[in-house]
């Protein structure tokens, strides 16, 4: 059984490296400098054999330090033995270092694993504002006479206080269960219909094209953000198998292999809206659960 383990691992190890031999993904920054928190596009492409499979970061990848914004996805193009993909993120930086540089990797699919294949190196500069700061600061002085007024009662006003403190803390100790629980039943309420609105405009716009890749990402990418918030459970940072490992794949196991397939394996699906309206159903049974569960905890 070890030998079999250690086999395994070693033909594992030599097609990484076979893998990252044979493909080389290219990124480039369209321009060389930015101001903190400017947009800047990011230029990702990489070409590979036809019989592989080859998946791009989105939005749950970590492009440190640049904050992910958007990304545009270009249909694959093929010739007779090779396939060649691309895509344009848009980032931002709020950081301060003068020169940011950034290396996007690709993942390359075998099987249940993955090989992570990174791009080259590239950077842009950052544009300072202040160049040169001044030795000493000058004040302005201003000795005219300003009048004080002192009507206003202060013992009062501090009493007035003290009485409100007296009565706030005896409410929070007689209703603060009864209040907390309905402040945050009212939250989850808004949040669902925040959610369900902006949801229901987005399966939609998918009715009008059901095969847009990036539109489909991002419509999924509300959807686990709402998920995170009722779920506590870092949606937005998990691949759909480890939201089925969670304890979800009976009900989304069909639906979320589907949505990857369009998004990462530009398989179209004709009726892309009915998964996303599953995703829709699935996500109100969680919201009634959840609210039966403050109401009743």
């Amino acid at each position: 059984m070890g030998k079999s383990i250690s086999f395994g691992i070693l033909i594992s190890f030599i097609f990484s490296i076979a893998s990252a031999q044979e493909i080389s993904p290219y990124g480039k920054f369209l321009k060389d400098s930015i101001m903190v928190g400017e947009e800047v596009q990011y230029s990702l492409s990489v070409k590979y054999p036809l019989d592989w499979y080859v998946v791009f970061p989105d939005s749950t990848n970590n492009f440190g330090p640049f904050e992910y914004y958007n990304k545009t996805f270009f249909p694959t193009r093929t010739d007779s033995t090779h396939a060649f993909d691309s895509a344009v993120y848009t980032f931002s930086s709020f950081e301060v270092d003068l020169v940011q540089r950034l290396q996007a990797p690709i993942y390359l699919l075998n099987g249940k694993d993955s090989t992570t294949i990174l791009a080259n190196p590239d950077s842009v500069f950052l544009k300072e504002l202040v160049t040169v700061m001044p030795d000493s600061l000058q004040f302005i002085e201003n000795v005219d006479y300003q009048e004080v007024h002192y009507a206003f009662n202060y013992p009062y006003l501090m009493i007035g206080l003290g009485v409100f403190l007296v009565l706030l803390i005896g409410n929070y100790f007689i209703f603060g269960n009864t209040i907390r629980r309905k402040i945050k039943l009212y939250r989850m309420r808004k949040a669902y219909e925040k959610f369900s609105l902006e949801f229901e405009r987005g399966i939609i716009k998918i009715k009008q094209s059901e095969t847009n890749a990036q539109l489909i990402e991002e419509i999924l990418v509300t959807w686990k953000k709402y998920m995170e918030k009722i779920e506590d459970r870092p949606f937005t940072k998990y691949t759909s198998k480890e939201i089925l490992r969670v304890g979800f794949e009976k009900e989304l196991k069909t639906v979320l292999q589907t949505i990857d397939r369009s998004i990462y394996g530009a398989i179209g699906d004709e009726e892309m809206h009915k998964n996303f309206e599953a995703l829709e159903d699935f996500t109100l049974e969680r919201y009634q659960t959840k609210i039966k569960e403050v109401k009743h905890g």
